[in-house]
């Protein structure tokens, strides 16, 4: 089990070389000339590079402008080489449209009647060679979409017309979302990415059969003091736990939020069950003076597809998702990024009949007074304090 959980983290890292902390976004964008269709969205200094054609993808982004730092993990080591086109779930980036489940009997990782172990990962293939249309196009957005096809493990095939919106937020934009006020200590970076998937099916989707989760990912580059910050809505005494062994030292649960060290020095992975989500949590990292909002789209439904190792119960899964990586080329891991992740629920779909996700970062660097400001507002929590809150 150890193998194959490693090999499915491979998935996203494979290939990847280390990136340093300290990249600017002029940088990154030479890497990215290869990349079919890239598109520079710019409000200010605020930017993000994203391609439609690359299933809606966001590479990276930054709140300084072209010289200022590149905030996103991507996987450098496909750039320049041809082969990302065909490797589509190996890329990574700071917004990506992903599927779950991943694992057991409806997982969209592994064939149909195949043991699922190492040897045996194989990707439903249009996740990794089917490339997006373009839909529509303004100033801050684009839209791209097309039919695919994912096979899972349990033989069913989800034909469905797959739609995908990048957004870059201006900072009225910004504001509103977050009923926050900026000003000119702050330098700020927003976007957003909408999926919507379709049922093209002539029959309905159904639980029998497997169903599927939208789950957005993004990849961010830490630093050692990267702190995840989780409200609760209610009480919570511990999270999933995934891959490795959690310590005092790596999550920490006070006042219910969940306080999470995202470092990428230690390989793991956590989880929060629907019933304690609420639709906002973020990180900070204080070295650079970096605070990162996440807001998604939240319904607290009943269905959420589980891709925890050895589950029993495939529709217990969870809605946030935090992956800690790692660089340690003894165990040949370069993963030198943490992942903000949510996922939609899960719904028994008609044909024609459409589900949503939107998974919206925000991005402020400035003075830690007023980042604090920001924190205390949209997380309820001070970042001035943090070092002490986590003793």
């Amino acid at each position: 089990m150890k193998t194959l959980i490693l090999t499915l983290l491979s998935l996203v890292a494979i290939g990847c070389n280390k990136q340093s902390a300290i990249t600017t976004f002029r940088e990154d964008l030479k890497l990215l000339e290869s990349v079919e269709d890239l598109t520079i969205l710019q409000d200010g200094d605020a930017m993000i590079a994203a391609s439609g054609a690359y299933q809606g993808r966001i590479f990276t982004s930054t709140t300084k402008g072209i010289n200022g730092r590149s905030l996103g993990y991507f996987n450098r080591g496909l750039m320049g080489k041809g082969s990302s086109l065909y490797n589509l779930t190996k890329l990574g980036g700071e917004g990506r449209m992903w599927f779950g489940p991943e694992i057991g009997k409806y997982a969209i990782f592994f064939a149909p009647n195949t043991p699922q172990n190492a040897h045996t990962i194989n990707v439903s293939p249009e996740l990794d060679t089917n490339l997006f249309k373009p839909i529509a196009k303004t100033k801050h957005s684009i839209t791209y979409g097309n039919r695919m096809t994912i096979r899972n493990a349990n033989s069913y095939h989800f034909i469905m017309d797959a739609k995908r919106k990048i957004s870059l937020k201006n900072k009225t934009n910004i504001e509103q979302e977050l009923n926050i006020q900026l000003n000119e200590h702050i330098s700020h970076v927003g976007f957003s990415a909408e999926t919507w998937i379709k049922n093209m099916n002539q029959e309905q989707w159904t639980k029998e059969n497997g169903l599927l989760s939208v789950w957005d990912i993004s990849c961010i580059l830490p630093t050692p003091l990267t702190t995840v910050i989780i409200p609760s809505q209610s009480n919570i005494d511990s999270v999933s736990n995934y891959f490795t062994p959690l310590n005092s030292t790596r999550v920490i649960i006070k006042d219910n939020i969940v306080y999470y060290k995202a470092d990428a020095a230690y390989m793991n992975k956590i989880g929060i069950q629907p019933e304690y989500c609420k639709n906002v949590f973020g990180s900070y990292s204080p070295e650079i003076n970096l605070l990162t909002i996440v807001k998604y789209h939240f319904t607290k439904d009943s269905l959420y597809v589980n891709s925890q190792w050895g589950h029993e119960k495939p529709y217990k899964g969870d809605v946030i998702n935090i992956f800690n990586g790692e660089v340690n080329e003894s165990l040949d891991r370069a993963w030198p990024f943490y992942e903000l992740e949510t996922s939609s629920s899960a719904k028994e779909l008609q044909p024609g009949e459409e589900m949503y996700h939107m998974h919206s970062i925000y991005h402020f660097e400035g003075d830690e007074g007023y980042l604090d400001n920001i924190a205390n507002q949209v997380l309820g929590v001070s970042i001035i304090k943090l070092s002490e809150i986590l003793k």
